[in-house]
């Protein structure tokens, strides 16, 4: 009569709930009480790894149970499991399974529940006196198992039921806040951070795919070290995730120990303390944009749900980056349409104030023809006024040239010239102002170097606007390096490479990127225009200007002109061409 009360009471107490953890701790609680127990648990089965994880028990301290994992076939209940069938022990003392939790144990009795004639896992009642537990306790304990164990599936499915609808809402709102215009680097960091928190895991990694380089690198991370971001770009090939990439299919790693450095060599010990890993590809029409991947500290088999859930992210993420994209296009065409305009506008300021020169220029070179006759008995006034006329001679053909363009562009008239004596000529002109700051000037240009089809002012405006930058650069004295050599560059082949090189400040990081933008510049004095045209004039020459530089180290500009380009330079006429001027800029930087 006492067992069918009993029966009772946990049929009504664990069907008024579908909470795991209410449900298991009423059932310990009945349990317990039915069989005037001293101390009783319930520890449900890992399958997958084979471990009994006590997850409820009443009597019995949380630090003694919380971290104890029972291997099939260890203790009475990993006994009890092993078999499939009721263990009762009279005398714990006396058998060689029992593995002590509480030290005053003496007898204990541990049923197996059952679902599907599979074991989920082990009820387990424990008595300070021997013999405490009978047959009819045995009988009674294997019933209140069979309903505990329906009920207890009733209340898994109910849990994961609950955590899906969980997750889906929080994916809802991921779609949500990824709908919203952002940076790409926004983007992918919502990614990071809300995967690592869908699927509880320990870190959360959107490796990025760079098409054109056929290489992979981790551009976004939540979770993981922070160098993971540093690391370089690597061929996917050789990476655990190419089968990911090849197959665009999802990849499972239940232990990685087992596998090599997930990463190369240079974060083997960071990703060592994880032990699983699922990735996904992210494709956006057919196209593999990245790879989102998650990892766990703890072996985990990730389930087909979780892996849906991982697709479903990955999915939003590549319609969010793709958006992300198109926008970062959208704006740099913006800006690209704002500095053509800007552009314009400044030739034709500069073509009203080359109008407006001319006429005063045309005075003073009069004037000074009249004053060169009447020196001519003073040779230090009349050397000096002869200077005056070559410079004020050189500002007349700026403007001349300047209305030229502004009438009809020229074409620029390139000869097959060494590139020595325009340097040298540079620093010629330079030579008392490198005196004065105490600068040491090294100029090392081989014999054998190219000739190279070139319009020598501008290659003198050039490297006289480098040069000028680099001295700005050390009002203190330092060292100012010139070197020219032949090279290979992976986009114009074959170059003839000059260097500029100081022993400066060096630049900022942020501001390498903006260098050779009009109007920008570092120094109060500077007019931001030296660095901007010097670019131009290269590009004449169907070249590039590179620049290298570290804080507290000084900068490197390298000059590249190309030598098959050279035979055919950049025509001025053509459309779209920039049509420098060639006004001296020597603050531009």
């Amino acid at each position: 009569m006492e067992g069918l009360e009993a029966l009772y009471r946990i049929s009504n107490v664990i069907s008024t709930t579908l909470d795991r953890a209410q449900v298991l701790k009423a059932i310990v609680r009945e349990v317990v009480k039915l069989t005037r127990a001293s101390s009783g648990s319930i520890a449900m089965l890992d399958h997958r790894r084979g471990i009994l994880n006590i997850e409820t028990a009443i009597n019995i301290p949380a630090r003694s149970w919380k971290r104890l994992k029972l291997q099939l076939g260890v203790g009475v209940t990993g006994w009890a499991a092993y078999k499939g069938e009721v263990v009762r022990v009279d005398d714990v003392r006396r058998d060689p399974h029992y593995v002590a939790i509480k030290l005053n144990v003496r007898s204990e009795l541990a049923v197996p529940m059952k679902l599907h004639g599979q074991v989920i896992g082990v009820i387990n009642v424990d008595s300070t006196r021997r013999g405490a537990f009978t047959e009819d306790h045995a009988r009674l304990l294997q019933a209140v198992a069979e309903q505990a164990a329906r009920v207890i599936e009733t209340a898994r499915l109910y849990d994961a039921q609950r955590k899906h609808n969980a997750q889906m809402e929080a994916l809802f709102e991921v779609g949500r806040q990824l709908s919203s215009p952002a940076p790409v680097g926004s983007v992918l960091g919502t990614v990071a951070r809300e995967g690592r928190r869908l699927l509880k895991a320990g870190a959360c990694v959107f490796v990025e795919y760079f098409e054109e380089r056929d290489e992979i690198a981790i551009t976004a991370q939540d979770g993981a070290a922070p160098s993971w971001l540093a690391a370089n770009p690597i061929k996917w090939h050789g990476s655990l995730l190419g089968p990911v990439i090849r197959h665009r299919s999802p990849l499972y790693l239940t232990d990685l120990r087992d596998r090599p450095a997930l990463w190369g060599e240079a974060l083997a010990e960071s990703v060592e303390e994880f032990r699983s890993l699922v990735a996904v590809p992210v494709l956006y029409q057919e196209s593999l944009l990245g790879v989102l991947l998650v990892l766990t500290t703890e072996p985990h088999q990730f389930t087909e749900q979780e892996t849906r859930l991982l697709e479903l992210l990955a999915n939003q993420a590549a319609a969010a980056l793709e958006n992300a994209r198109r926008l970062e296009r959208i704006q740099e065409t913006e800006d690209e349409l704002h500095r053509v305009e800007r552009f314009s506008l400044m030739g034709s300021l500069a073509a009203e104030i080359a109008h407006e020169i001319r006429n005063p220029v045309t005075i003073i070179n009069l004037v000074l023809d009249s004053l060169i006759e009447e020196s001519r008995g003073n040779a230090t006034v009349h050397g000096d006024l002869r200077l005056v006329r070559e410079k004020v001679s050189r500002i007349d053909t700026i403007v001349e040239q300047t209305l030229a363009m502004a009438r009809n562009p020229r074409r620029r008239e390139f000869r097959r010239a060494p590139i020595g004596p325009v340097i040298r000529d540079v620093m010629l002109f330079l030579d008392y102002k490198v005196a004065r700051r105490g600068i040491a000037v090294e100029v090392d240009l081989a014999e054998n170097l190219p000739e190279i089809a070139m319009d020598s002012g501008q290659m003198q405006q050039v490297f006289l606007n480098l040069a000028l930058n680099a001295i700005e650069a050390m009002p203190a004295g330092g060292r100012l390096a010139i070197r020219g050599e032949r090279v290979t560059d992976g986009e114009l082949g074959e170059c003839l490479a000059v260097s500029v090189r100081d022993t400066g400040p060096g630049i900022a990081r942020a501001n390498l990127t903006a260098l050779f933008e009009p109007y920008y510049t570092t120094r109060p004095e500077g007019t931001g225009l030296g660095l901007f045209i010097t670019r131009k004039l290269v590009a004449n020459h169907r070249g590039d200007v590179r620049v290298r530089s570290m804080q507290g180290k000084g900068s490197t500009f390298t000059v590249l002109l190309p030598l098959v380009a050279a035979e055919e330079p950049a025509d001025a006429n053509a459309p779209g061409q920039d049509h420098s001027t060639l006004i001296p800029t020597p603050s531009g930087a």
